[in-house]
């Protein structure tokens, strides 16, 4: 027997719908041969201190550093009747697809109860990387050997031990020194938490600190026989400061003076033909700043809704990841799939666009050619979504649109070249601007 083991129930019905195993069981899906069960995330956590020793239930100075020679692992109270069923389930298969999120975490997430449950058979991987069915036939034709994704694993198991020995060590210490010098309760230190905080802090103090300094901008309108333009004047070092703005009122006054009404020549005027590449589709931090942006939306609640768009709708590829890009014949995120793509989005943005020479993009920056990585983009996904796609999605969906459909229609600013030499320019005046002065915060 077969055993498929995911990372939430929702992701287990959509794997277990293509492979036609139906049948509800306990905690599982059952087919021909094939058992899909499910873990509710990370159905362990590492085991607390004084699982090491009782000594360590008492805080003190003597008992740091603590760093275990052979870690523990426990299961959550909440948990035990799903972990009963994979352990009893394992005991019946002859292999294992981890068929987890394709992420370091997802693969701990699947190992580590593997490792709890000494399992010694054969282990396999399906990656997926979206959950619609085309994406789901593409990795089971595809399946990848355990040893290609167990490194994720370690890595997974590094940072959780980091995490471990930083927040367990360090907030003992704060927290005994604060009380040495009188604060009453736990100072609590985390290896992302803290240096996340203290940046917070330092551009507090910083915006606190802030002085505003006066600077000048010296903007002329020129007249040509062709028609007006407006230029700036870019002051020497000398009145400028490390921001390159005028701090000397007398010398943008003196300048202002010297061409009020004056005649002058342009010597040379070129123009280049530029190629500006399209923006890369969204990550999960970019998509976070841009719907904070435009709608206020919290890290959270953004993240929930990527979720919900990638396990609900199947409108979006795995959101947690921070890789703008995705590889193309993988199995997942293929041509077919670009191609349902550009349909898609297209008919959201109300026009329609023809599929033309993606499959040839050799382009370092597209988010169609990245042959090494793991992560893959937030796309609109098959054109039989688009129904749901256009009723009464979350505002969140539109920015990853717009940003697939200029992604598809790959823009390019074209200026003509041209030199213009000896055109005589009358300068229609001059105006002095004095800046805000505050900065930005």
């Amino acid at each position: 027997m077969q055993l498929y083991l995911c990372e939430k129930p929702s992701q287990a019905r959509d794997i277990s719908r293509v492979l036609g195993a139906r049948q509800k069981g306990d905690g599982c899906l059952m087919g021909d041969d094939k058992i899909v069960t499910w873990c509710f995330g990370h159905l362990l956590e590492m085991a607390s201190p004084d699982a090491y020793d009782e000594a360590f239930k008492r805080w003190s100075f003597e008992t740091l550093p603590i760093v275990p020679s052979r870690w523990k692992l426990e299961v959550k109270k909440d948990a035990r009747k799903q972990f009963k069923i994979i352990q009893e389930l394992l005991k019946k298969a002859s292999s294992v697809v981890i068929a987890t999120d394709a992420d370091r975490e997802g693969e701990t997430i699947a190992r580590e109860i593997l490792e709890l449950c000494r399992w010694q058979g054969r282990i396999e991987r399906l990656w997926l990387s979206a959950l619609d069915d085309s994406s789901i036939r593409k990795a089971l034709d595809n399946i990848l050997p355990g040893a290609k994704t167990e490194p994720l694993y370690y890595a997974g198991l590094g940072r959780a031990r980091a995490d471990w020995l930083v927040g367990m060590n360090l907030t003992r210490a704060y927290t005994l020194i604060g009380k040495q010098h009188g604060h009453d309760g736990v100072l609590s230190v985390g290896r992302v938490q803290t240096p996340t905080l203290n940046l917070v802090v330092e551009r507090d103090l910083l915006i606190e600190q802030f002085k505003p300094t006066a600077y000048y901008e010296l903007i002329a309108e020129f007249g040509t026989t062709t028609g007006n333009f407006n230029a700036k004047w870019q002051p020497p070092q000398s009145v400028s400061d490390t921001e390159g703005r005028c701090t000397n009122q007398q010398a943008a006054l003196k300048v202002a003076q010297r061409i009020d009404a004056r005649q002058g020549t342009i010597t040379k005027a070129t123009t280049e033909l530029k190629k500006e590449p399209a923006p890369l589709p969204f990550d999960l931090s970019s998509l976070q700043q841009e719907a904070s942006r435009r709608w206020g939306m919290g890290a959270q609640e953004v993240l929930d809704t990527a979720q919900a768009l990638y396990e609900t709708h199947k409108a979006l590829t795995y959101p947690r990841t921070g890789i703008s890009v995705s590889r193309i014949g993988a199995g997942v995120g293929g041509t077919d799939t670009i191609r349902s793509t550009i349909h898609v989005t297209c008919r959201q943005g109300g026009q329609c666009q023809t599929f033309q020479g993606m499959e040839r993009q050799e382009d370092h920056r597209s988010p169609c050619h990245h042959p090494d990585s793991h992560g893959h983009q937030h796309r609109a996904h098959e054109y039989q979504r688009a129904a749901a796609i256009r009723s009464g999605l979350p505002p969140l969906y539109r920015p990853v649109l717009s940003r697939v459909r200029i992604q598809t229609d790959r823009y390019h600013s074209h200026r003509m070249r041209r030199d213009l030499q000896d055109k005589r320019t009358n300068t229609h005046g001059a105006g002095l601007a004095l800046g805000s002065g505050q900065g930005r915060r």
